[in-house]
């Protein structure tokens, strides 16, 4: 050991112990490469030195105009669909409207074999076994605002985790944090099994929302086991904070907009999020380029 450090001097290197952002600046610049064209064109020409150079640009040109074609088709569906809204808002104000019995009962149009009829719909009658009063409570203002409270304080909460390199075991940064994220996952369980009570399984899963909670649930619930919690699950902790889109309806307008009335649109945004995954993995061999090193030129020489 001796031998191979001769010649070598060693220092102690006095750093603050606990990291985060100080460039701000270069932060800022890392998301304008990764978020725009601009600076995709900005890696490339880095990575043109990688492999033969003509691979590189053609790579990035090619996915830099199919992104944006993505991305144009879906701004420009977003876009129909609000100027669709907005004629039907016109034609309903100012349209020859015919006149509407009055009546205190809700009334859809059902289709059968027969043909379309209007039914009577019982707003008290409910799928689930939950008295009244506690559909009174899941539907009033209190209760949403509580559960939104709730899910702000867990994103809160968790925005607060650092670490110090100083030495320390990693798993006693999570100590505290576990308790209340076990904390966090009991309540938000019991208002999913609170609904399911009020609506019957049947009535909770035909809405997409309450799929999407019943998904973050289970998740979440996987998650705060011991021997998973420093696992992949950590993700549904974290798509916990999406729920806070429906305290804006403007914002959750928007999102319905694009996953909700077209199956297409949802199809086509996980194609695009399939596609950036696939294009990483062929960007990882254009960058990983080493001289007399094959190992990442393909990818049965990676395995």
């Amino acid at each position: 050991m001796k031998n191979i450090l001769q010649g070598v001097d060693c220092y102690t290197v006095q750093g603050p112990s606990e990291q985060f952002v100080y460039v701000l600046a270069t932060s800022i610049f890392t998301v304008y490469q990764a978020a725009s064209q601009e600076g995709w064109v900005f890696i490339m020409y880095r990575a043109i030195d990688s492999l033969p150079g003509w691979r590189a640009a053609f790579y990035f040109s090619t996915m830099i105009f199919f992104l944006a074609w993505l991305v144009k088709n879906v701004f420009i569906a977003v876009i129909t669909e609000t100027f669709n809204e907005i004629r039907v808002q016109f034609q309903q104000m100012w349209g020859v409207r015919g006149h509407i019995a009055s009546s205190s009962a809700s009334q859809v149009l059902e289709g059968t074999d027969a043909g379309w009829k209007l039914v009577t719909l019982d707003e008290n009658k409910h799928g689930g076994m939950a008295p009244q009063f506690c559909h009174h409570i899941l539907r009033s203002a209190t209760f949403r605002l509580l559960v939104m409270g709730i899910i702000l304080a867990n994103g809160v909460v968790t925005a607060t985790m650092h670490f110090k390199h100083d030495g320390t075991p990693r798993h006693e940064f999570y100590e505290n944090y576990y308790y209340i994220e076990v904390a966090f996952t009991i309540f938000l369980d019991l208002e999913t099994m609170f609904k399911i009570w009020c609506l019957g399984f049947r009535g909770y899963y035909k809405h997409s929302i309450h799929k999407f909670e019943l998904l973050l649930a289970i998740g979440t619930t996987l998650h705060i086991l011991p021997t998973l919690y420093l696992s992949g699950l950590t993700y549904f902790q974290v798509l916990r904070v999406m729920r806070l889109i429906k305290a804006s309806p403007m914002l959750e307008d928007f999102v319905y907009k694009i996953f909700g009335p077209g199956k297409k649109l949802g199809s086509l945004i996980i194609f695009t999020m399939c596609l950036l995954i696939i294009s990483s993995s062929i960007s990882m061999q254009l960058f990983c380029f080493l001289c007399d090193f094959t190992k990442f030129e393909s990818f049965p020489e990676v395995k």
